[in-house]
């Protein structure tokens, strides 16, 4: 979970590009059908309703995603609401994530109750304490998989539940209003000076 040396722009910056197209690609029909609900949803005002998680669960996946990525000088996981979009992910195209995300949360209180007896849950630990039971646990399957839906959820469209206020957009200075002026790149740059590619 180290990321000395690196910015945490250029930390979350290598974390999308290791998110695979095919997956998505393979998950389309379900990424748009929750991409309604969250949509229905936002029209009301109002926070989604957790479909798969309980309050308290919410609040250890929310706990642990706020740890993958942290509040500081910008907003983490916690404000950009990572915890809907990961929610509605496994009541619809990331189903089969359910059984690593149930047992996960069993292990994970297991392990937060053999390093500090008297807490009662994982949230009310302090930060260091929290990184503490998750480094831990980092090579877990369940582990990895909050940490690549966090991602997810924090650079995807806010349809979808995630990146509240467009947090993760800013944070990475991308423009997704599709109207960009050119030159586009280095040949279009070169071919306006030059007259030539």
């Amino acid at each position: 979970m180290s990321t000395k040396g690196k910015s945490r722009r250029s930390f979350l910056a290598e974390s999308v590009g290791g998110l695979n197209a095919a997956w998505v690609l393979a998950n389309y029909p379900g990424i748009l059908a929750a991409q309604e609900k969250v949509q229905k949803a936002a029209k009301g005002g109002k926070l989604p309703q957790l479909t798969y998680f309980t309050e308290a669960q919410a609040a250890e996946i929310e706990a642990v995603a706020a740890q993958i990525i942290p509040t500081d000088e910008t907003p983490g996981a916690r404000e950009a609401h990572c915890v809907y979009f990961i929610d509605r992910a496994l009541s619809s195209f990331a189903r089969r994530s359910q059984p690593v995300y149930t047992q996960g949360l069993v292990d994970l209180q297991a392990k937060t109750q053999e390093l500090y007896p008297n807490a009662a849950k994982f949230s009310a630990l302090t930060g260091e304490q929290q990184i503490k039971v998750l480094t831990a646990i980092e090579k877990t399957p369940f582990f990895n998989t909050v940490r690549t839906h966090t991602v997810i959820g924090f650079f995807s469209r806010p349809v979808h539940g995630g990146n509240q206020g467009k947090v993760g957009f800013q944070l990475i200075a991308y423009n997704d209003s599709l109207n960009h002026k050119a030159p586009f790149g280095y040949y279009d740059a070169q071919l306006q000076s030059t007259g030539k590619a």
